[in-house]
């Protein structure tokens, strides 16, 4: 089975799954194949994944409209040796519900767009207010 990434097409808080088990989606869902799917899953999971969707159409109640579309554009810089540690960080997740390898894969993530401390903590608190007016 070739690895995906399943998650909602329309919700006030961005998950995007990772599945390796062949799962089906329903009509209200949206997934992605092709290479790299831990890697990107990782991406968009990250805190910098969701900053990038800020500008992402919303419904009237304020919800997300994350298609394909909204993903397409989105800049992720590839680096060889952070796809194998997103990998073994990703499975520890998954595995294990490890937050300090959320931490971690966050941590790489903003190292990976070459963000300032100043910027990291602005998408941090963009992100978590979001989350918590949701």
């Amino acid at each position: 089975m070739r690895p995906k990434i399943i998650w909602k097409r329309i919700g006030s808080i961005l998950r995007f799954s990772y599945d390796t088990s062949g799962h089906f989606g329903l009509d209200s869902t949206c997934f992605s194949t092709g290479q790299h799917m831990a890697y990107l899953c990782c991406i968009l999971n990250s805190f910098m994944g969701h900053y990038m969707f800020k500008d992402s159409p919303k419904t009237g109640t304020g919800d997300l409209l994350v298609s394909v579309q909204a993903i397409e554009p989105i800049s992720v810089p590839m680096n060889r040796d952070a796809e194998f540690l997103f990998e073994k960080l990703l499975n520890q997740v998954l595995e294990h519900d490890s937050k300090e390898a959320e931490k971690e894969i966050n941590r790489i993530v903003f190292q990976l767009y070459d963000l300032s401390p100043t910027e990291i903590s602005y998408i941090i608190d963009y992100v978590t207010q979001s989350q918590q007016s949701q």
